[in-house]
């Protein structure tokens, strides 16, 4: 190709087809543990949401391996770090695996061109096995480690704490990435760096930070281990669905002067939610001393996501025409909001594109994933069209069904041949994109993502860390639905509709536990309820323990503890719930009635008005009212003797008698 204009527009058409991809990398799968569970909300605050922390380590590695017919090699990640877990390894062949090797043991491939590129390992183990003899396959092994920790948001500030990494890694080998579930009511607005500076300007490095609504990414090749600032904003507007279809329109085109400055309105469209837009600066001009300068885009949320800025040398077959020299300068950025302004500081005229980000919510929740149908409609004005799936951390995407039936979430990445076009794939943890269209191939239909959901498990304790069986738990949001705690007291759920969730125990039909939970962190859930040992000890009017006394715990009319004292008065009810209670006590023909608070585990003192028995009727008590009558009755001698044996045979208190 020796005409220099077409060389110049060849090199920007292959430059802005990366740039589109690259763009809906960054934007549609998004960075995403060793669990430590945050104090859930209390009764009546509301919801409370956390962004999560992952601190991810990465060491490279290459391999050789040689096989001989139907051997097996295997490869193993190295053990993981203190405190860090294994996060997955990767496997990459520089030119695509193979011919005559099988693949017998991993998660994900990663597929460009109808090559196997990358396999992915969540446990850290790839095997293969060679179907020739002598089957050389070079790698690049790249193993990565994480820990994880839970940040509550707030409006305003969040402090990030980085320090620097176990040896043998360095901070080179460290990433950091914040993610907020799309269901809370957060959105980033800024990342400052220790001296309060705002780490989003063109100064830095596209590979530095990445940053959108809900998710940034630092690169610390870049940074210094420090304290940094997440600033984050609430409202209700911020909340993003968690399926959702997403379309790109075809791109706007614009040129600005040397030194001009122009403010851009993202196109809307109606029924769909503008999240912003993918915007591409170039200029392809002759080198020169004076086409230097630079350009850049400022608005509400900016990721600076791709530059190039090189010379290129076009030669003709000989020296009869002059090599030609340009200046290829090329920068992207994925703004968010509704408007972005360009900043042309070049001395060269500067090309605008741009083309809006649509959303809009689609697919239908079910117990084993999400059901999207995509109709021809939706897309018509669409150059590329996807579908995304970010589901909560306990969810795993574990695979990808098409309208034609075909299986394509074993990948965790593809660029597949499709119609004459490309279809990107892409699929990580608990998130998932799948190309609808590509330019005039659509394929219309259903398709369904398939999610492993782990359980939430709530674990029911009382006011001494023992299990509450048989409560009744009730969870109310975007999915209703109840269970019983087991003997383990363990009350389990899948929760396969993202949102916040409120949570309420009931004991014995009294509520003894209610928290709401914006985030769900961890998928075993302590809760502790005002649940209690009590104990009573019930004495006659001298002290002394009775044995035999029923006691009946009531709530309106509702039975909630029944008990019996023993020998020593005491009558103990193991779990009861807190609250107020009405409480009756009987012995025999003597029976009294109180209401009492409870809120707190413990021995609780009772006297029954019995004042004594009479062994010659059966052990009859009598209260102190009907002594007294008897006394008419009975004569003073005789009561006071009565009195003086009774006194005799009390073995709680020695009780002193006047005539």
């Amino acid at each position: 190709m020796t005409d220099p204009l077409l060389r110049g527009a060849w090199l920007l058409a292959n430059v802005v087809e990366e740039l589109r991809r690259l763009g809906l990398v960054v934007l549609a799968v998004l960075a995403v543990a060793a669990w430590a569970w945050p104090a859930p909300a209390s009764p009546g605050s509301g919801p409370v949401y956390f962004a999560r922390v992952d601190y991810v380590l990465s060491v490279k590695s290459n391999v050789s391996l040689l096989l001989g017919e139907d051997q097996v090699k295997e490869i193993a990640a190295p053990p993981s770090p203190p405190g860090y877990r294994l996060y997955y390894m990767r496997v990459s062949f520089a030119s695509g695996l193979p011919a005559g090797v099988a693949l017998l043991k991993f998660d994900r491939k990663v597929e460009v061109g109808g090559k196997v590129v990358s396999l992915v390992s969540y446990d850290g183990v790839v095997k293969l096995a060679a179907l020739a003899p002598n089957a050389t396959v070079e790698a690049v092994v790249t193993t990565y480690y994480v820990k994880s920790r839970w940040l509550q948001l707030r409006d305003g500030e969040i402090e990030l704490q980085v320090e620097e990494p176990p040896p043998p890694f360095t901070k080179d080998d460290l990433t950091v990435r914040i993610s907020i579930d799309n269901h809370a009511p957060y959105k980033v607005v800024d990342v400052k760096g220790p001296g309060g500076e705002s780490l989003l300007g063109s100064e830095y490095s596209p590979d530095a930070i990445r940053v959108d609504p809900k998710h940034v990414e630092l690169s610390f090749k870049y940074f210094e281990p420090s304290s940094y600032r997440i600033v984050v904003a609430e409202g209700e507007d911020y909340i993003l669905p968690s399926s959702f279809l997403l379309v790109e329109t075809a791109f706007h085109n614009d040129t600005l002067r040397p030194g001009e400055v122009r403010r851009y309105a993202v196109p809307e469209k109606l029924g769909w939610k503008s999240l912003g837009a993918l915007v591409v600066l170039y200029s392809v001009a002759p080198l020169s001393g004076k086409s230097g300068g630079s350009a850049e885009v400022v608005g509400e949320l900016v990721d600076y996501a791709y530059m190039k800025d090189e010379s290129v040398r076009i030669r003709a077959a000989s020296l009869l025409v002059p090599d030609l020299n340009l200046r290829v300068w090329v920068r992207a950025y994925i703004v968010f909001g509704g408007w972005f302004e360009v900043r042309n500081g070049m001395r060269a005229a500067l090309n605008v594109m741009y083309t809006p980000i649509l959303i809009r919510e689609a697919g239908a929740w079910e117990p084993d994933g999400v059901e999207v149908t995509v109709r021809e409609s939706d897309v018509r004005d669409a150059c590329a069209a996807y579908i995304v799936v970010q589901a909560p951390s306990y969810g795993r995407i574990a695979g990808i069904v098409t309208p034609s039936g075909d299986e394509v979430g074993g990948l965790s990445e593809g660029v597949l041949p499709w119609g004459g076009e490309y279809r990107s794939v892409r699929v990580f943890e608990n998130e998932a994109y799948v190309q609808v269209k590509a330019f005039n191939v659509v394929e219309p239909g259903r398709y369904f993502v398939k999610i492993d959901w782990q359980p939430v498990a709530f674990k029911l304790v009382d006011d001494e860390g023992r299990p509450v069986a048989g409560a009744i738990v009730e969870v109310h949001g975007p999915l209703n639905a109840t269970a019983l705690s087991d003997r383990g007291g363990v009350a389990s759920f899948k929760l396969y509709k993202p949102g916040p969730y409120s949570v309420e125990v009931k004991f014995k039909g009294v509520t003894v536990a209610a928290v709401t939970l914006g985030s769900i962190v961890s998928t075993e859930v302590p809760l502790k309820c005002r649940v209690y040992r009590v104990s009573w000890l019930v004495t006659d009017a001298w002290d002394k323990p009775l044995e035999g006394v029923e006691i009946v715990v009531r709530s309106g009319d509702a039975l909630i503890a029944r008990a019996v004292s023993g020998e020593g008065g005491v009558a103990e009810v193991d779990q009861i719930p807190g609250g107020t209670f009405t409480i009756q006590m009987t012995y025999k023909r003597v029976s009294a009635v109180d209401v009492e608070e409870i809120n707190a585990s413990g021995v609780r003192k009772a006297k029954l008005d019995v004042f004594l028995e009479i062994p010659v009727l059966g052990g009859v008590p009598l209260t102190t009212l009907e002594t007294l009558a008897a006394t008419s009755l009975m004569g003073g001698c005789t009561l006071g003797l009565a009195l003086v044996r009774r006194r005799k045979a009390s073995s709680v208190e020695e009780i002193s008698l006047e005539e």
